[in-house]
């Protein structure tokens, strides 16, 4: 059986290769019943991604955040084997090419506990510490294809949190419908969007003369021009169609 650490490295491997097509929102699906419907590889699969990022951890505490946080994971792996072995299968199914293993400094400290792997343990150990006390970086949406699945989660959650968090129960539905759907099927859908509000936007300009009113009308067509082909861009379009 793989490492748990080898394990996370393949399915977010999976999510980037799979994204975008017909079998994506199955396999959303699938890793919904495998680790997040499970308490505790939940935790497991948090942890690894808590210890793997910089964090901006005072250098005082850093060395007791890393053990605990080891001493914990070693707990839940040794609890929930059976669980981990078959996400391990599920995975291994979708993905059966080898790649790299993102955690390997957590996955040595949490799986070689003999007294002739104590050296190499250490300085993973180390590195760990290293990594967890340094700030925190704030990554560019172009960086975005770069970063683990998990950070991209984050984001995504961050921003949506701080933009909708007073939207109505039939909006969040509709958020809902929007995400499951593929790349191809947003871009469709953003451009039919694009030349109904194009077209509603035209018709107040055709009906006002108000000059404040047609800047404004024309600054919305011009960023309807640039606006991105993403979930958030199809969101507030859907918005903005209803709304005229």
């Amino acid at each position: 059986m793989n490492s748990f650490g080898q394990i996370k490295s393949k399915i977010e491997s999976s999510m980037i290769k799979l994204y975008g097509k017909d079998n994506f929102k199955n396999h959303l699906k699938n890793f919904k019943k495998n680790i997040v419907e499970n308490k505790d590889v939940a935790k497991i699969y948090y942890l690894y991604d808590d210890l793997s990022n910089k964090k901006g951890i005072n250098e005082d505490i850093a060395s007791d955040y890393v053990n605990e946080s080891i001493e914990e994971l070693r707990k839940l792996i040794e609890k929930n084997n059976k669980e981990i072995k078959k996400l391990d299968e599920w995975i291994s199914s979708v993905l059966d090419t080898d790649v790299n293993n993102d955690y390997t400094d957590i996955d040595n400290v949490v799986y070689n506990t003999s007294i002739k792997m104590l050296e190499s343990v250490l300085v993973s150990k180390n590195n760990i510490r290293k990594l967890i006390t340094q700030n925190k970086e704030t990554k560019m949406v172009s960086e975005i294809s770069n970063v683990p699945l998990s950070s991209m989660l984050k984001i995504m959650t961050n921003t949506f949190n701080k933009e909708y968090s007073n939207i109505s129960e039939s909006e969040k539905n509709e958020l809902k419908e929007l995400l499951s759907l593929n790349k191809k099927e947003v871009k469709e859908r953003i451009e039919t969007l694009r030349e109904s509000v194009k077209s509603k936007l035209q018709n107040q300009l055709n009906e006002s003369e108000d000059k404040e009113l047609h800047e404004k009308i024309e600054l919305t067509m011009k960023k309807l021009d640039e606006s991105n082909s993403d979930l958030i861009s199809l969101y507030k379009l859907t918005q903005l169609d209803q709304g005229l």
